[in-house]
């Protein structure tokens, strides 16, 4: 027992750990691909459609077709990839195993940042239970725009943590502008790493700053002046924030509505005339009656915030859709999975209801030893080493609650350094409460 325990420990220490972990998971990830096939979605499904118009016009998205007539611009990165994919290869697949190899990278990223925040020992715990957390294992067998858009924030987020070349600024911040494409989400990583630049880092603060920033607006000019070309207006990422603000402005429940109107008779999201219209003269119209209404109701409006944030963290089992037996409906994500149907059918659960409620306490205990490394970092006044991952989950969760409904995928871009936390939580009593060891 002893010696397994010893391995154990020189396995969990060993630098080189979360590269073969990294494989692994990636060869894993290829034949859950291969005997899963692709998961629809609604957003996936959505994508397809609209690179397929953007094919038909010869254009990238947005194109004119998709700007008039429609109520938003939707996620510009991740409809360009499904355009690519069907343009060069007529197929979702090659865009599936980009995904499978950006999902691994993004594991690889997760322990190198730590390494570099922490330790070794705490990245390789947070590798294991990044790869080993059921809902992240279906994941790449979607086409959604949470796996591009984390990846990318990573890495943006390592090069500027561990580098001290200015170009290396310059990048990293071309790289967010390139997250932000996928995800607008992604600008809380940006701020978050300006944030530390200014109050952990002692040298070149200006200079450092500045690259990231001509960075971030370079390739916000770059993609933004190619569309105004195109199309006659400077899009660069998704347009859909008073689209979702004017939602919630009438809607009472904190939690998204599936199967409704999405325009509601009589409320401020209802455009007469819509299909006339651009998706920029919508959001305008959208923007001024929100405004107006958030004048006259911002504590009835804040008021919901907690609940969405209950609502978003209470569960995490959105991709284990990937797992179930009959998938040619979107929709069958939201009948079988929901846990209130699961405590409904406790007695009589099916296969992959048991794999979720395994997934539901695996989070669970995420969650808790999250809670508990960040008091273990706070206790013990480790500042620098909380202030990254405390920034973007605190941070980005009340800025997604704020203007959005808080779907329980949205929190996907903040789940690494949730689990970050819990590994320093591990390591603390693994080292017998020796904070020195994190």
């Amino acid at each position: 027992m002893a010696y397994i325990y010893k391995m154990g420990r020189n396995i969990l220490q060993n630098n080189h750990f979360i590269y073969y972990i990294t494989c692994i998971y990636f060869g894993v990830l290829l034949f859950i691909l291969a005997f899963y096939n692709y998961t629809p979605t609604n957003d996936g499904d959505g994508y397809i459609e609209f690179a397929k118009v953007c094919i038909n016009s010869n254009q990238a998205y947005p194109c004119m077709a998709l700007i008039q007539g429609q109520p938003f611009i939707w996620n510009i990165g991740s409809i360009n990839l499904v355009y690519l994919s069907l343009i060069l290869f007529n197929s979702l697949y090659p865009l599936l195993i980009l995904l499978c190899l950006l999902k691994a990278f993004t594991a690889l990223l997760i322990g190198k940042i730590t390494q570099k925040l922490f330790n070794t020992q705490i990245a390789n715990i947070s590798i294991i239970l990044y790869v080993f957390y059921p809902n992240n294992l279906g994941q790449s067998t979607t086409i959604l725009s949470e796996i591009p858009m984390i990846c990318m924030a990573l890495a943006a987020l390592y090069i500027a943590i561990t580098q001290e070349k200015i170009w290396c600024f310059l990048i990293s911040g071309i790289i967010f502008g390139l997250a932000n494409w996928f995800r607008p989400i992604g600008i809380v990583f940006l701020g978050t790493i300006i944030l530390y630049i200014i109050f952990f880092q002692k040298t070149n603060k200006t200079k450092k700053i500045t690259s990231l920033c001509c960075g971030y607006i370079l390739f916000i000019a770059t993609v933004g002046i190619e569309c105004y070309h195109r199309t006659g207006y400077f899009l660069y990422q998704a347009e859909s924030l008073w689209f979702n603000m004017a939602e919630a402005t009438y809607e009472p429940s904190v939690a998204p509505q599936y199967g409704t109107d999405p325009y509601p008779k009589g409320t401020i999201r209802y455009i007469d005339k819509m299909q006339e219209k651009t998706a920029i003269e919508c959001n305008e119209i959208w923007k001024e009656r929100s405004l107006k209404w958030l004048k006259r109701h911002s504590l009835e409006y804040l008021g919901k915030i907690p609940g969405r944030l209950i609502y978003m963290y209470y569960n995490d089992m959105d991709n284990l859709s990937a797992f179930l037996s009959n998938k040619k409906n979107a929709e069958n994500n939201y009948i079988t999975l929901p846990y209130r149907n699961i405590i409904k059918d406790f007695f009589h659960l099916s296969r992959i209801q048991y794999f979720a409620l395994y997934n539901w306490i695996y989070y669970l205990i995420i969650l808790i030893l999250s809670f508990l490394g960040t008091f273990i970092l706070l206790k013990y006044r480790e500042y620098g080493k909380a202030f990254i991952p405390l920034m973007i989950i605190i941070g980005g969760s009340i800025s997604l609650v704020l203007a959005i409904h808080g779907e329980t995928r949205f929190k996907a871009p903040f789940m690494p350094f949730i689990f970050i936390l819990a590994a320093v939580t591990i390591t603390h009593y693994m080292n017998k409460n020796k904070i020195k060891q994190l």
